[in-house]
């Protein structure tokens, strides 16, 4: 009788049990991938719904979806060469990443209002990628976009050919390694409201260099409050949209703090190479270990300008950069703007070496090797008027229009 009554008890308790334990569809493939073949009628939606635990989905052929990933610990890697995302809704972002440690490997992504765009405190890894975003506005038309606090890193990808920016990062830290930005009709790289991008650069201060060029607007736009460390890239032929509102430039910082440690090689760019608004920084900087010298070289390809140009109160150091045929003067310091001087050349540009206006000041400072400034046309040296100034002597020479402090 008591086994009987026990027997009873169980068989009574297994219908409890099976709406109290919760069931998964496919279970936890915790390192287990999960292949979606795309031209079969499968989607990643799908995989992301049936399966939980830490995810790897290998995409085979070309998914017609909108991604919406809202679950950590997921990876996207191409199970085939040409494995890509293209947007069923152009009026939505084709890629979108809400959750931590996401990982995109080798798939291109295109098709939606943005490429990839990773938002909120999530952090995302994106590599061997192609992103297009084919919307329009302030944010659409981006190839790839962090924002409102995410972070993480784009290595090895392409961002070429969008509407707006190949890069956008809002209120984000990212480094962004090894990877093109070229032909966007905004910036190359377009680093908004108090943004930190290591741009060049990886985690490990190890050299990653990015092509930027030819983009509509700026290569590098670091702005309000932002800050790019900017390391070993070439950035060359921007400025290419005679209608920008945003300026014309190799590099541009507004408000905002740039430190350039060298190795860029930044020419034939339509404005200024390097053009300082209201901001300050380090034109080479020998505190990362790494190689300092920083080319500047043939920029303001239009209209006479500067290879670098200081403006609105801007303040920088500048060390072991060659500063060389420009079209204007190698450097030019206005709105009451402040260079400090340890090294390198100016040499051979076309309106005078260093022209400094409206109250600012030049520090030639007293370490070797001293700064060389010669072969400019006009003078090495020349102040438009007398509240501007310079101290201290640069190496050689130069041909000097203006007084000491």
């Amino acid at each position: 009788m008591i086994r009987r009554t026990l027997v009873l008890c169980l068989l009574a308790m297994v219908p409890v049990l099976a709406t109290a334990l919760p069931l998964s569809a496919g279970g936890d493939d915790s390192g287990k991938p999960v292949i979606v073949r795309c031209g079969k009628g499968k989607t990643i939606a799908d995989a992301l719904g049936e399966h939980y635990g830490p995810l790897t989905i290998q995409v085979v052929g070309t998914c017609h979806e909108n991604v919406v990933v809202q679950r950590s610990d997921v990876t996207l890697v191409a199970g085939a060469p040409g494995a890509a995302i293209q947007a069923a809704d152009a009026t939505l972002d084709t890629l979108t990443v809400t959750a931590d440690r996401f990982v995109l490997d080798g798939l291109n992504v295109s098709g939606g209002r943005n490429g990839i765009v990773v938002a909120g405190a999530s952090q995302a890894q994106l590599r061997n990628c192609t992103a297009r975003g084919a919307g329009s506005g302030i944010v659409g038309g981006i190839g790839i976009q962090f924002s409102l606090g995410a972070s993480g890193g784009v290595d090895r990808c392409v961002s070429s050919g969008n509407p707006a920016d190949g890069i956008f990062l809002d209120g984000s830290v990212v480094t962004i390694t090894n990877s093109t930005l070229q032909g966007n009709a905004r910036n190359g790289v377009f680093v908004f409201g108090a943004s930190t991008a290591r741009i060049g650069m990886t985690s490990a201060f190890a050299p990653g260099p990015n092509v930027i060029s030819d983009n509509g607007a700026n290569g590098i736009h670091v702005s309000l409050a932002s800050l790019g460390v900017i390391y070993g890239n070439t950035v060359t032929g921007n400025g290419t949209n005679p209608s920008s509102p945003l300026g014309r430039f190799g590099i541009l910082v507004v408000q905002s703090k740039a430190d350039f440690p060298g190795g860029n090689t930044i020419t034939g760019n339509f404005g200024s190479g390097i053009a300082f608004s209201g901001s300050g920084g380090f034109i080479g900087d020998p505190g990362f270990g790494l190689p300092s010298v920083n080319v500047i070289r043939g920029n303001s390809t239009a209209a006479p300008s500067a290879g670098i140009s200081l403006a609105l109160g801007s303040a920088a150091v500048m060390r072991n950069a060659t500063v060389e045929g420009n079209n204007g003067a190698g450097v030019s310091l206005g709105g009451r703007s402040t260079l400090s001087v340890f090294s390198g050349s100016l040499t051979n540009n076309n309106a005078n070496g260093l022209l400094v206006s409206q109250g600012s000041a030049v520090l030639f400072q007293p370490v070797a090797p001293l700064a060389s400034i010669s072969g400019n046309t006009g003078f090495d040296l020349k102040c438009l008027d007398g509240e501007s100034s310079f101290t201290g002597q640069p190496g050689g020479t130069p041909n000097i229009d203006c007084t000491g402090f």
